[in-house]
């Protein structure tokens, strides 16, 4: 079932959601609200038979659950049951993508160096769901990246910071006035914003999330304990609230910043991937195929278009996600 709500647009990625779900790993979909049954939503005696479901690759699933429990020490928020059952949330998409990278930084450092900063030498760590643990380099609220990518240049150590999106908006959360005034402080001393910059446009809900990823990075970048900062948005290219909120910031910025915030599209990382990591064209192949080609046939009959290689890296569904969609049958 498709929540009438959706839009074209994330009808089709639903859609996509829902067929790899059924086909590919032929599990059940699970209740969410008001439905009964929605097609994106795993079914939770499926994920208790085969905990890495929603996810691409080991690496992935196991940072997954690593970072459930690290953020919360931490302080931070990660809603575990959206990481693990929503197939549709961006969460669970950034894991597959930063998460599964973990353990191939020699094979991603191509990608990143042609994307993301040319001056990279060697990726040192890619952390998900991540904040810094100095209280004085956060922004005194909950903002954080989606995943930090930690690595040398040419002139020294430094980090992207990561905002992913698949469907989801950005936040159209504008926050009260109490920390307005911490956000207008950090841009006018951070030196990343050029000093005619827009405020109260970029409070405005379409711009506020992205402005504060920049400013933390900003905050980041003044505390110096981890280099240079950039911040990247990663979407897919026909996103476009991110092109929107990209028009509102990238603006606002300092010219001699003003090449610290970009957009790589999904399709751009993944054709980077097959063309110059050749190692990880079966990653590449396998995340289009769950996020990104729409046009998977539908389904006909149980097992229909099930590709034979199985829908995890190649690997077969376990027999205890089989016991689990057996006993979800009786």
């Amino acid at each position: 079932m498709l929540p009438k709500s959706d839009s074209n647009r994330t009808r089709r990625y639903r859609r996509l959601q829902s067929w790899y779900r059924a086909v590919q790993l032929g599990v059940p979909a699970g209740a969410f609200m008001s439905y009964d049954q929605l097609g994106s939503w795993l079914h939770p005696d499926a994920v208790a038979g085969q905990r890495d479901l929603n996810f691409l690759h080991p690496a992935a699933y196991r940072h997954a659950e690593q970072r459930k429990d690290e953020v919360q020490r931490e302080g931070g928020t990660l809603e575990t049951t959206r990481l693990f059952h929503n197939m549709l949330s961006s969460m669970p998409m950034c894991f597959n993508l930063f998460g599964a990278m973990r353990e191939e930084h020699a094979s991603f450092l191509p990608v990143f160096q042609q994307l993301f900063d040319a001056r990279a030498t060697a990726i040192t760590d890619i952390v998900c769901e991540w904040t810094p643990a100095d209280p004085d380099a956060r922004l005194g609220d909950r903002t954080a990246f989606d995943a930090v990518v930690l690595y040398e240049a040419t002139d020294g150590p430094a980090f992207c910071g990561i905002e992913t999106k698949y469907t989801e908006p950005f936040s159209r959360k504008v926050y009260a006035p109490s920390n307005t005034n911490r956000y207008e402080e950090v841009t006018r001393k951070s030196g990343w914003f050029a000093p005619s910059a827009p405020l109260e446009a970029l409070k405005g809900a379409a711009a506020n999330q992205l402005w504060r990823n920049t400013m933390l990075a900003a905050r980041i970048d003044q505390q110096k304990s981890l280099g240079r900062g950039q911040v990247a948005v990663v979407a897919l290219a026909d996103d476009g609230g991110v092109s929107k909120a990209q028009g509102l910031v990238a603006p606002a910025l300092s010219s001699s910043h003003a090449d610290r915030l970009c957009f790589i599209t999904v399709e751009d990382i993944l054709s980077a991937t097959e063309e110059l990591s050749p190692d990880l064209a079966w990653w590449a192949t396998s995340f289009r195929r769950r996020y990104v080609d729409d046009t998977l046939p539908d389904i006909t009959g149980e097992g229909a278009g099930r590709d034979p290689l199985g829908p995890m890296l190649g690997r077969s569904i376990t027999d205890t996600a089989a016991a689990a969609r057996h006993a979800l049958k009786r």
